[in-house]
C-alpha cells in the first residue's frame, strides 16, 4: 500500500520521481505491473500474442525514451528513481483506462461518452510525466510537458509502424 500511496503522490503532483527509493527490485515490480496493465488494455482489440508484443515494444519505448533523456543532460545516475516513478504511475492511470476501454468495446454506443474520460486520462498520463521529468532533468515543468507531448506522439508513430492496426 505505502508504494501505490506514493505513485497517487506523484500522479497528483505531490512528490517527485526523487521520493522513489533507487531499486532495481520496485522498478522490475513496476515495469511488471505497467505490463500487466497494458496486455489487459491491449486485449480489449488485439489477440494475446500481440498484446504481449505490443505491450513489451511500450515499455521499452518508455525506458529507452527515458535512458536517453536522462543520458543527453548528464542525469543518468536518476534512472531508476525516474523510470520507476513513471511506469507506476503509468500504470495507476492506465489501471482507470480499463474500464472504459472495455465499455467503449462493448457497448458502441458510449464511444463519444468515453472518449472525454480517456482524452482527459492522455493528457493527465502527459501532465504527470512532464512533471516527473521535471524534477528528473531539473528543467521546468513547460519543458518536460513539451518532452512529455514529444514522445506520446514519436512513440504512437513507432507504434502505428510497428502494429498497424493500433487506432
Amino acid at each position: 500500500m505505502p508504494l501505490i500511496r506514493l505513485f497517487l503522490n506523484i500522479c497528483l503532483f505531490n512528490k517527485g520521481p526523487q521520493d522513489n527509493p533507487a531499486s532495481t527490485l520496485l522498478l522490475g515490480l513496476a515495469i511488471a505491473a505497467n505490463l500487466v496493465v497494458a496486455v489487459a488494455m491491449s486485449l480489449i482489440e488485439v489477440s494475446w500474442a500481440e498484446a504481449l508484443m505490443q505491450s513489451v515494444t511500450g515499455v521499452l519505448l518508455l525506458a529507452g525514451f527515458l535512458w536517453l533523456a536522462l543520458y543527453l543532460t548528464g542525469k543518468r545516475p536518476r534512472f531508476l528513481q525516474t523510470a520507476t516513478a513513471v511506469f507506476g504511475a503509468d500504470t495507476l492511470i492506465s489501471l482507470v483506462a480499463v474500464p472504459l476501454l472495455m465499455w467503449g468495446r462493448l457497448a458502441p454506443d458510449a464511444k463519444g461518452v468515453v472518449a472525454i474520460p480517456l482524452l482527459f486520462l492522455i493528457l493527465w498520463q502527459m501532465a504527470v510525466i512532464g512533471h516527473i521529468l521535471r524534477h528528473a532533468l531539473s528543467i521546468s515543468f513547460v519543458a518536460g510537458l513539451g518532452l512529455a507531448l514529444t514522445y506520446t506522439v514519436a512513440s504512437y508513430k513507432i507504434m502505428m509502424t510497428f502494429y498497424p492496426a493500433i487506432e
